[in-house]
């Protein structure tokens, strides 16, 4: 019994014996203190332990607290040692947690191996506030993640129940650890006060600045997340592992450290700074960052016209020349997306402008003082392949800036840019989208020169390089070259050369209104905004990009009634019920000539309702949404992603309803936009039937209503915005059904998904019968086979023909068989697309990819997704066959298709499907130029690379061995296309050596 009683340690409690380090504390004599660390996000708190708090002893060595946590803790023991560590004043021989070190190493390894698998998920908020507390250095964030690395190898080989609990742990406690905007200069700020020597703080910070800024975080967690279960980790820690989300903070983080470091104007401080902002800006996820560092800057400094200023000069005056080249860069297309609205083809509002100056007012602020970021603004208005990259507006934002400085900055660029327009091998080879870029700068800054110096403007102009620039683009054989090689001429002239002496060609093409807005911008004249319109501007974009909350589809509890669920809404409250006749009674009278209704016709059964089918009466809903009838009321309907009812039947009758109106006043053309905007975004909450294709009709008639208007919008909007690659697949589809709409080409084959003029029918088939009768519709894919066989046939006919020569003398056609063909031809329909092909549909696609490749490369998601540029290609495609010979300006249009076909040659050589469409371009290119001639004279050059290649492809795919005998593999069809290119060329060129040896042809 005695060993029953025996005691496990002994206290002792004189005043004047020694600490016992493993005795317990009175957690409920004064809680732990909490302060608010800063103001700048107030959701979270730092908990700091209180010294009055511990009625008995803690312990006073660092050592101590690594044999407390070794030796399994209780909770009162835990926060006893934790709030040991955090106490700058509470250990001997002055240790620090945040300072790297062996002794700090075996406490955080400890802690993470013992102490989170055993207190993490069960412990109070108390515990887990001193777990952040303490694991909140480099040292502890490296040690979390070769953590996950090392539970990653172990779930991959044998998934168990314990390794996923801790892996989840630890990605929990890393998000606690680096959720608050503040934690990196919180641990900048520990760091710098516990480190003994400067040197020691370099090494630390850029250990820290590679695991934070280089993305080691985000790809470990992506990993873990990756060999988790799907319910493992909780929803708010998984921002870790998205590049956006972990971006944003990143971006968030460094702008607050700015904010509280700038006034220090510390060098060390700027130096870490800017190390880390070098880092970051190589995460790969670089809009969400510069978005989300700009913003905060704006929005949350205390004095915005000095503050902001002085933060971002303070952020980036130690950053390599590379790395600032490159922060100038995002800052510019983070500004191209806030001002993607004002960006058109041919018209720049006047509203602009204020957008404009308030991006020139960063801009401003960005290179002020700062001689590397000045040449680098200059550079990029200069050089053909990056200005081009921007919209105009960006492009005013940056010459509005460079002309407010007093040197010869302008003067510089304007030589430069005139230099590169005058270049014959820049005329000649130059995509066009670079030749428009150089000439919108070029007169913009002629403007800004002649109304600071007008003789100076002269002096450039009477160069001997102007003149030679005009002349050669009059010499070009590309149109658009030519046109633009007048515009600058009679710009220039109008600016320098007195009145009845100015240049004037006199053509009709300089009398279009996009003529009028290219000779009307030498009179841009931006001026530098303010704090407040860029903190608008941002405003306005973040609520034009809010995320609609998405349909909750949790059920419910349903009504019981009488102990069973019931369905529908809640039955009305029911009144007494009557069981005596109270009043007159009512006897029956029985007539015999009753018997004469006998004839009367019953009337016939009314429609049946599935809602009525409900044996309770009182359960059906009587209140019916009916369909729109107004383009207002369909907005409505499908921005309703709550109610099932409205949202679906908006969609299933949008095409109808726009088709209706489009003819009738001005309800469609007055939100066209809106409505097109609704629908490329729509998101289908209720998994609604043939979603996909009531989309795709819908789209289609918005872009009929007014082709000349929303077919450059939509063109452009499937290289903008934040769209998956359906939703951006879809707009191509789109476009390309309704330009072949508009060349008459839907009732032939009836590859639109759109029926003849639609009515107002009174009654339609059930919906399991209407979708057998109604004819089914097919997509750009069935378009594209479609065509692919047109083009294909004859060429297998004419080989066919060639191969029975030994038969002509029994091939006769009859002269009535030719007048009945003749005679019952279908008489084509009238072709509106050949008018406006080039520029409202070719035009802003090849455009916007250019731009988006100039901008991205490699890093494009059209070079990373090859079904989306599988789809371009045969988009193009088919609208250029749809449009045919009579297509305006064809020879232009031809140039440019044909340079884009000729750069993805070496994608196309890694892609089959890639392969396929660049065959399928390149067929649809020489089928549509009918004058051999002509093509083979002013492209021979394009045309024998073209022949070159395909040939070598065509040997390639036959050496392989993987055409089959029926012809129906992926590189049989290949193969196929290559053949037909072959022959289309060979006809080309064959024409172009009869008509040059004439009539010697045949000897």
């Amino acid at each position: 019994m005695e060993d029953l009683l025996k005691a496990a340690r002994t206290v002792d409690r004189r005043p004047d014996a020694k600490e016992n380090y493993l005795t317990a504390i009175d957690r409920t004599s004064e809680p732990l203190r909490s302060t608010l660390n800063g103001t700048f996000d107030g959701s979270t708190q730092v908990p700091i332990p209180s010294t009055a708090a511990l009625v008995f002893g803690r312990p006073r060595t660092a050592k101590k607290v690594l044999d407390v946590l070794r030796a399994e803790p209780g909770p009162a023991q835990l926060i006893a040692s934790l709030s040991a560590l955090l106490d700058p004043t509470g250990l001997d021989n002055d240790f620090k947690i945040s300072s790297p070190g062996p002794l700090q190493a075996k406490i955080i390894n400890t802690v993470l191996t013992s102490i989170v698998p055993n207190f993490w998920s069960s412990s109070d908020r108390e515990i887990r506030d001193l777990l952040i507390s303490s694991l909140s250095t480099v040292s502890a964030i490296s040690a979390i993640l070769s953590s996950i690395q090392g539970l990653i190898i172990q779930l991959e080989a044998k998934r168990e129940s314990q390794d996923t609990a801790k892996c989840s742990d630890l990605i929990s406690v890393l998000s606690e650890v680096l959720k608050r905007d503040s934690s990196i200069h919180s641990i900048w700020t520990s760091l710098r006060t516990s480190s003994p020597s400067a040197v020691q703080l370099d090494l630390v910070w850029k250990q820290f600045a590679n695991i934070i800024g280089s993305g080691k975080v985000l790809s470990v967690v992506a990993e873990a997340e990756d060999a988790l279960p799907d319910t493992s980790l909780d929803k708010q820690h998984r921002w870790l592992a998205a590049g956006s989300e972990y971006a944003g903070w990143l971006g968030r983080s460094i702008a607050y450290f700015a904010i509280k470091e700038h006034v220090s104007k510390d060098v060390s401080t700027s130096q870490a700074l800017s190390q880390l902002l070098t880092r970051a800006l190589t995460i790969g996820h670089a809009l969400p960052f510069i978005t989300a560092l700009h913003t905060t800057l704006l929005r949350h400094a205390a004095e915005p016209v000095s503050t902001t200023g002085t933060s971002l000069r303070y952020t980036a005056q130690y950053l390599p020349a590379h790395s600032k080249r490159a922060f100038l860069e995002h800052t510019l297309r983070w500004l191209a997306t806030l001002l993607s609205h004002h960006d058109t083809d041919h018209i720049v509002s006047a509203s602009s402008a204020q957008d404009v100056s308030a991006a020139a007012y960063l801009l401003d602020v960005l290179v002020a003082d700062d001689e590397t970021l000045r040449r680098h603004l200059m550079t990029f208005s200069t050089d053909p392949a990056t200005s081009s990259s921007f919209p105009f507006t960006i492009r005013r934002a940056k010459l509005a800036v460079i002309s407010r400085k007093e040197d010869d900055a302008l003067h510089t660029v304007f030589e430069d840019v005139l230099r590169n327009f005058s270049d014959p091998l820049f005329i000649k080879h130059a995509p066009t989208m670079q030749q428009e870029s150089m000439a919108q700068t070029l007169l913009v800054a002629a403007g800004y020169i002649h109304r600071a110096t007008p003789v100076g403007l002269l002096t450039l102009v009477r160069a001997s390089g102007h003149m030679q620039g005009v002349s050669n683009r009059l010499d070009a054989s590309n149109t658009r070259a030519r046109w633009l090689g007048m515009i600058v001429g009679t710009a220039l002239s109008g600016l320098v050369d007195k009145e009845g002496m100015t240049m004037n060609f006199g053509t009709d093409d300089m009398r279009t209104v996009e003529a009028h807005w290219y000779l009307d911008l030498i009179k841009v004249d931006d001026y530098l905004g303010s704090h407040e319109a860029l903190l608008k501007l941002t405003k306005q974009d973040a609520v034009a990009r809010r995320p609609r909350q998405k349909h909750d589809k949790r059920i419910t509890s349903l009504p019981v009634i009488d102990g069973k669920p019931t369905f529908g809404p809640l039955r009305p409250p029911q009144a007494p019920v009557q069981t005596e006749v109270e009043g007159a009674k009512v006897t029956e009278i029985l007539d015999s000539s009753s018997d004469a209704d006998n004839d009367l016709k019953p009337y016939a059964k009314p429609d049946s309702d599935p809602e009525d089918s409900d044996e309770d009466a009182t359960l059906v809903n009587r209140n019916k949404t009916r369909p729109p009838v107004y383009i207002r009321d369909l907005m409505t309907m499908l921005r309703d992603t709550e109610n099932h009812g409205p949202f679906t039947l908006g969609l299933q009758h949008a095409g109808s309803l726009i088709r209706r109106k489009t003819g009738f006043g001005k309800e469609v053309s007055d939100h066209a936009e809106e409505v097109a905007r609704i629908f490329c975004s729509l998101q289908d909450p209720f998994d609604t039937d043939d979603f996909d294709e009531l989309k795709l009709q819908a789209l289609i008639a918005i872009v009929m209503s007014s082709p000349t208007t929303i077919a450059p919008w939509l063109g452009r909007q499937a290289f903008v915005g934040e769209y998956s690659i359906a939703q951006r697949c879809v707009m191509l589809t789109a476009l390309g059904l309704s330009g072949r709409e508009l060349a008459g080409l839907k009732e032939p084959d009836e590859l639109n998904p759109v029926s003849s003029k639609p009515s107002f029918p009174s009654k339609q088939l059930p919906s399991h019968l209407h979708s057998i009768y109604t004819p089914s519709t097919r997509r750009l894919e069935a378009a594209h086979t479609s065509l692919e066989k047109s083009l294909i046939a004859p060429l297998a006919l004419q080989a066919a023909d060639q191969s029975t020569a030994h038969l002509n003398a029994v091939k006769v056609r009859t002269f009535s068989s030719r007048m009945e063909t003749a005679r019952t031809k279908r008489k084509a329909p009238p072709n509106g697309l050949a008018k406006i092909f080039a520029q409202c549909y070719f035009t802003p696609l090849v455009r916007s990819y250019q731009q988006d490749i100039a901008a991205y490369g490699s890093g494009s998601l059209w070079v990373s997704a090859s079904f989306l540029l599988v789809t371009l290609v045969k988009t193009l495609a088919l609208l250029l066959h749809a449009s045919g010979p009579a297509t305006l300006t064809l020879r232009d249009v031809t140039e440019n298709f044909w340079q884009m076909l000729l750069a993805l040659r070496v994608q196309a050589s890694g892609d089959n499907a890639v392969l396929e469409a660049v065959l399928f371009g390149f067929l649809t290119l020489l089928e549509v130029n009918a004058n051999k001639q002509q093509l083979a004279m002013e492209f021979s050059k394009q045309l024998m690379e073209t022949r070159d290649w395909v040939d070598m492809v065509f040997e390639r795919t036959g050496a392989s061995g993987f055409v089959d005998q029926e012809g129906t593999g992926e590189e049989a069809k290949v193969r196929t296309l290559a053949a037909g290119v072959l022959v289309r060329a060979g006809e080309i060129m064959e024409a172009s050596r009869a008509a040059f040896m004439g009539g010697m042809s045949d000897f």
